[in-house]
């Protein structure tokens, strides 16, 4: 992994290139992102909409970003390459190895900022999915400060099963960040299921990102989504229904 570095010439001419095409195809807009500290390490947990999101991400950011990406992507030509070339640590999402963990902690400890999607792979529907317990553990162990990025238009853009981005209006929101205390376990908590409370919370803010870019009714069908994921799931049907996906 390269030493760090916020702003090589890769980065900036990638921004060359892109930021024209997002601004003007996608009206792309960002909010929130004073919470990204210019130094020091810290965590970006997003929701997962399109393959765009990791550059939406590094746009607004304005530093390079360690992403955890899926292995599977590593034999394309020039996605692999790319990957290759922003530092993406590769992972398979089914199950994820030590090494991930550890190599996004080494890169913490070296003052980067580190970008994961909780949700692991991208959503089906446009709403948030159930998260996977990597971000929880990584925030646990490493101490950083957890800042949720919401992501809303993505999925009309780019969805599943498209071969092509289409031009619509693109949106994040980065959220105030907040640190997760490992000492700070009710008794009679596993470690497990501790991770599994930190995970939910971030997506519970992750929701509300929804809120501040305009879409209520998005925020609210995610979070019965996600809490239908231990019940009856026939309201957020119901609610989904109603809605224009992001």
């Amino acid at each position: 992994m390269k030493a760090p570095d916020d702003n090589p010439l890769l980065d900036r001419l990638l921004r060359t290139f892109l930021y024209p095409y997002f601004t003007l195809l996608h009206g792309y807009r960002w909010y929130g992102v004073e919470n990204v500290p210019r130094r020091g390490p810290a965590i970006l947990a997003a929701n997962h909409q399109s393959f765009l999101d990791p550059i939406l991400i590094g746009l607004a950011a304005g530093r390079r970003i360690v992403f955890m990406g899926w292995q599977y992507y590593y034999n394309w030509p020039v996605l692999g390459a790319l990957m290759r070339l922003q530092d993406t640590i590769p992972v398979d999402i089914d199950t994820p190895g030590p090494s991930s963990i550890g190599r996004l902690l080494r890169a913490l400890e070296q003052g980067r900022l580190c970008g994961i999607f909780p949700e692991g792979g991208r959503t089906f529907d446009g709403l948030l999915c159930e998260p996977k317990p990597g971000v929880a553990a990584l925030a646990l162990r490493s101490g950083a400060p957890v800042i949720p990025v919401t992501i809303s238009g993505a999925f009309r853009a780019w969805p599943r099963g498209q071969f092509y981005p289409v031009p619509t209006r693109i949106s994040a929101y980065f959220g105030a960040p907040f640190r997760v205390d490992r000492a700070d376990n009710p008794r009679g908590t596993t470690d497990r299921e501790r991770r599994r409370e930190v995970a939910f919370e971030l997506m519970q803010r992750i929701a509300d990102g929804f809120r501040k870019l305009g879409r209520p009714d998005v925020a609210r069908a995610s979070l019965l989504k996600l809490r239908a994921l231990a019940g009856d799931s026939r309201r957020w049907k119901r609610s989904a229904s109603r809605i224009r996906m992001p």
